[in-house]
Parts: C-alpha cells; sequence; structure tokens
C-alpha cells in the first residue's frame, strides 16, 4: 500500500510539474447553434489593433499571443471576417499569461468597417474570457477594447466565436 501512494503521489507531483507550462485549449470551436449562426474560417479572418502581434489572436495556436503593453486603457483589436457572420458569444483565450486579462472588456460590431455600434461590457476573467452578447449580432467586423485594464498586460492567444 505504501508503494502504491508512493507512485500516486509521485504521478501527481510529475503532472503537476510537466503540466505547468503546458496550454491545452479549453475551447473547441463548434458548428451551429443559435439561429443557425455562421462564422468564416480564421484562415481567412485579419487582425489588426494596438496590441503588438494582433494576428497571433485568431493563428489557432495558443503559444503565440497578442500582447499589449503595461500601459494599456482603451487599447483596441479589430478582426475583419472577410463576410458578415452571425454570432452572440465572443471567447477570448488568454493562453498561459497568469493576469493576461482586462478587468471590463467591451465588444463592438460593424458591417463596413467604420462605423462600429457597442455591444456589450463584460467582466474579464482568468484565462478565458467569455462575452455573452444580449441577442445575436450580424457583423463582419468585430472590435475588442479593454475598458479597464487588469494587473498585467493585455493577453490574447486565441478569438472565438459562435
Amino acid at each position: 500500500m505504501k508503494h502504491l501512494q508512493k507512485w500516486v503521489f509521485l504521478l501527481l507531483a510529475a503532472g503537476g510539474i510537466i503540466g505547468c507550462d503546458v496550454v491545452a485549449p479549453i475551447y473547441i470551436p463548434t458548428t451551429g447553434g443559435y439561429y443557425s449562426s455562421n462564422i468564416s474560417p480564421k484562415i481567412h479572418w485579419v487582425a489588426r489593433g494596438d496590441l503588438a502581434n494582433p494576428a497571433a489572436a485568431i493563428d489557432g495556436n495558443l503559444s503565440t499571443t497578442a500582447r499589449s503593453n503595461n500601459q494599456y486603457a482603451g487599447a483596441e483589436i479589430t478582426i475583419d471576417m472577410k463576410r458578415r457572420c452571425m454570432f452572440q458569444t465572443v471567447i477570448i483565450e488568454h493562453g498561459a499569461a497568469r493576469g493576461g486579462h482586462c478587468r471590463s472588456v467591451g465588444v463592438s460590431t460593424s458591417v463596413d468597417g467604420k462605423t462600429f455600434k457597442d455591444q456589450h461590457v463584460a467582466p474579464g476573467t482568468r484565462r478565458v474570457t467569455i462575452v455573452s452578447l444580449p441577442a445575436t449580432r450580424l457583423a463582419r467586423y468585430l472590435r475588442l477594447k479593454a475598458v479597464k485594464p487588469g494587473i498585467g498586460p493585455w493577453v490574447i492567444a486565441e478569438i472565438y466565436l459562435q
């Protein structure tokens, strides 16, 4: 029995050590949803904004990140989905960065890339921030804004829509 306890302890300890730096996806993209939501393939999306390396937020790789500097109140990232998409939820994965979320994030949408309409402001949370919009939206452009910064730089490993 003592040998079994020793092995269990060693396995748990090793798993904790190995698992610290490995970031596995929490969200798995799905198709369908409310009102037959239809999201364009991310390989066509284009990201731009105030964060360094904005394309990393849509590249499908949790190891790469878009990152703000330390002073980022009002920083934005805008995604052009290349066609109108219908969605109601925005999922922001922050990856391995501890404290990589803002205290509150705003979501705006646009069909033409010029006129954006504020849709919702939600609290940011560790590892994954989920913003559920009050209703489905049809938009080509999505803008995320750091309304209230957090304790560290804003880090976005991946953005998903549903």
